[in-house]
């Protein structure tokens, strides 16, 4: 446990207000997903903190990052659940005539449809952005390239491409680093 005086303790706990915050005014969060971001940002920010390096740089600027990048990706997941979840208004209204109670299977397909939903455009952007990257690739990386999509892990695609296993994991990091420039984080 951190003790109460810590000073990256303290740059977690002002990151995370902060951030949420901000985020509180400029979306219009409810107190309740406020204070839940809040926890996520806290708890991922201690997470990290044996990442910190105080010879780097402050713990602020340390929690500010992390935290500017963790309540976005938290922010964006928050904006997909509430599109999913809206629904347009419904033509006939509960105290109509007309209305009807939901029976016990009108419900039954709600869940495989969102179960397939998918983010087409993120998917054609990612394609896109490697079809960049592979064409900024010199000859050696689009020859890895190629041999890591032809097999189905590391240790294989190091067996089939004829070098020793230091040259090919050290050319899979260059691969690695080449591809982070356009975007991916995780790649290979």
């Amino acid at each position: 446990m951190k003790p109460i005086n810590d000073p990256f303790f303290d740059a977690v706990k002002n990151a995370a207000a902060t951030r949420t915050y901000r985020m509180a005014a400029r979306f219009g969060l409810p107190a309740a997903e406020r204070e839940d971001i809040q926890q996520e940002l806290i708890l991922d920010m201690l997470e990290r903190a044996h990442r910190f390096d105080p010879a780097k740089g402050s713990a602020g600027t340390f929690t500010g990052m992390v935290s500017e990048h963790r309540a976005t990706e938290l922010l964006d997941k928050l904006m997909k659940d509430r599109r999913r979840l809206s629904f347009g208004p419904s033509p006939i209204a509960a105290n109509d005539p007309e209305f009807q109670e939901p029976g016990e299977g009108d419900h039954d397909n709600v869940v495989p449809m969102w179960a397939d939903d998918r983010d087409l455009f993120a998917d054609s952007m990612a394609l896109r952005d490697l079809e960049t990257a592979v064409a900024f690739m010199n000859n050696d990386q689009i020859a890895l390239f190629d041999v890591l999509k032809a097999t189905e892990d590391l240790p294989s695609a190091c067996k089939s491409s004829g070098m020793s296993s230091a040259t090919f994991y050290r050319r899979v990091q260059d691969l690695q680093m080449h591809l982070r420039m356009f975007g991916f984080r995780s790649a290979a």
